[in-house]
C-alpha cells in the first residue's frame, strides 16, 4: 500500500475505474454473445438489431475510454459481417423505412415592412406640399 496521499487516492479511483470496466466489458461481450446466437438461429433481423445494439454498447466503451475507437470500428464491422451472413428474410424487409423529411413551415407574409414603405412615401409627399 502507498504512503503518499495522493497515491493512496489514485488507487482507490484506479479500483472503481477498473470495476467499471469489467462491467461495460461483460455487456460487450454479452451483446457481441446476442449476435452469435441470432446467426446460429438463422434469425436475421434479431441478429441485424443485435447488431446495431452491439454496436451502440461499443459506441459507449469508446467514450468511457474502455476501448480505443480503432478497436470498436474493427468489432462492430464483424459484427455486422456475421449478422449479414446469417440466413433468413432479407435485409429490406428487417431494416426501417427511411424518416420523412419535416414538412415545411410556410413562409411569414412581409406586408407589414410593405405598408410601413408606403406610408414614409405619403409623409414624404405631403412634406413636399
Amino acid at each position: 500500500m502507498a504512503n503518499i496521499k495522493s497515491q493512496k487516492k489514485r488507487v482507490l479511483t484506479n479500483e472503481k475505474a477498473r470495476l467499471r470496466n469489467r462491467s461495460i466489458r461483460a455487456a460487450l461481450k454479452t451483446a457481441s454473445k446476442k449476435v452469435q446466437v441470432a446467426v446460429e438461429a438463422g434469425d436475421k433481423p434479431a441478429a441485424l438489431a443485435a447488431a446495431q445494439a452491439a454496436s451502440r454498447e461499443l459506441d459507449r466503451a469508446v467514450t468511457k475510454g474502455v476501448i480505443h475507437k480503432n478497436q470498436a470500428a474493427n468489432r462492430k464491422s464483424g459484427l455486422m459481417k456475421l449478422a449479414n451472413s446469417a440466413e433468413g428474410e432479407s435485409v429490406a424487409a428487417s431494416t426501417p423505412a427511411p424518416k420523412k423529411a419535416a414538412p415545411k413551415k410556410p413562409a411569414a407574409k412581409k406586408a407589414a415592412p410593405k405598408a410601413a414603405a408606403e406610408e414614409t412615401e405619403e409623409n414624404d409627399e405631403e412634406a413636399e406640399d
